[in-house]
């Protein structure tokens, strides 16, 4: 018998990948939650610990000519703390990892540091450890909540269309992909009322973090493409280009939370602080569709967010 053929990462890809290293961490008792949320929850010295790491790689996720170094290490920042923001969290600290030829400018490097200390600093963290009351999980979401997201949806797929030369934009047309939003206080206000029942970033696309989401609480969802709240940029586009952008483009960094409906006058608090929306509602079953007169192609969305290992080549996805 010939050798049995193994599986490469690109043929897994990243969900399977995170699937075959669950558990890994289960004997430690200090561990709550460990691989396949937002964060790491753990527990150190009487206090609970949100640990999160993302890395941002040239050619997958950036161009360097995009932005200048600074630009690069606030939005690695944003990146980051994005993870947080979803699990009601507020960073303390931030750990920097470079891996850089050898070849590259010593001052960019020191520059892309100093981009991502004084983002750190803005957001009141020198270091990234967290603490927070009771975490945000994905698992929490029950049939009946409604779901609600932050911000606006789809403008940093557009700015990143205009970076590749494919859209005709302005420079403030990208700001949405190069400096991407905080929602730290926003994260942190639904750790600290406990009015969110699960949260997750819109890092791979809204339908595709959603379903995330739906995996891990065994429900499902229906998004109502009338309420999503788009991008400004995306207004002159076709209807279903726009929805497109807004569902599957992912990048947004915004925070997608559902809140049980008994919760909700509760959240019009957060309302007049936030600019958060309704989008849609949790139900009985499993996977993310979308509602309305919606054709086939754009029900099947959710399957279009992206994925680190299957990723192509940076024209197709940035």
């Amino acid at each position: 018998m010939g050798a049995r053929r193994r599986s490469t990462v690109a043929a897994v890809g990243e969900l399977g990948l995170l699937a075959r290293l669950r558990g890994l961490d289960r004997r430690h008792p200090g561990v709550e939650v460990g691989i396949g949320d937002d964060a790491a929850v753990v527990r150190c010295g009487g206090r609970r610990l949100l640990l999160t790491t993302d890395s941002l790689v040239e050619g997958v996720h950036f161009r360097w000519i995009w932005d200048g170094p600074e630009g690069h290490g606030r939005r690695a920042f944003a990146v980051n703390a994005s993870d947080v923001a979803a699990m009601g969290g507020r960073p303390l600290f931030v750990l920097l990892s470079l891996g850089v030829p050898a070849a590259a400018a010593a001052d960019d490097v020191e520059r892309v540091a100093r981009g991502v200390s004084k983002a750190a600093r803005r957001s009141g963290c020198a270091l990234v450890g967290e603490p927070c009351g009771e975490p945000i999980l994905r698992s929490g979401a029950r049939a009946g909540d409604l779901v609600y997201v932050s911000g606006t949806l789809g403008g940093a797929a557009f700015g990143r269309e205009v970076l590749l030369g494919r859209r005709r934009g302005s420079a403030r047309s990208t700001l949405a992909f190069r400096s991407p939003p905080s929602r730290l206080a926003l994260g942190a206000a639904l750790g600290r009322s406990g009015i969110a029942s699960a949260a997750i970033d819109v890092s791979d696309g809204l339908l595709q973090d959603l379903g995330h989401v739906c995996r891990a609480s065994r429900v499902g969802a229906v998004v109502e493409p009338d309420r999503l709240p788009y991008a400004p940029p995306l207004s002159k586009l076709p209807a279903a280009e726009r929805l497109a952008m807004a569902v599957a483009g992912g990048e947004d960094y915004e925070l997608a939370f559902t809140v049980p409906a008994e919760r909700e006058p509760r959240l019009a608090r957060l309302l007049a602080r936030f600019p958060v929306t309704r989008i849609g509602r949790i139900v009985r079953g499993s996977g993310v569709r979308l509602a309305g007169e919606v054709s086939a192609a754009y029900r099947s969305l959710a399957a279009h967010g992206f994925d680190h290992f299957r990723a192509a080549e940076l024209p197709r996805r940035g």
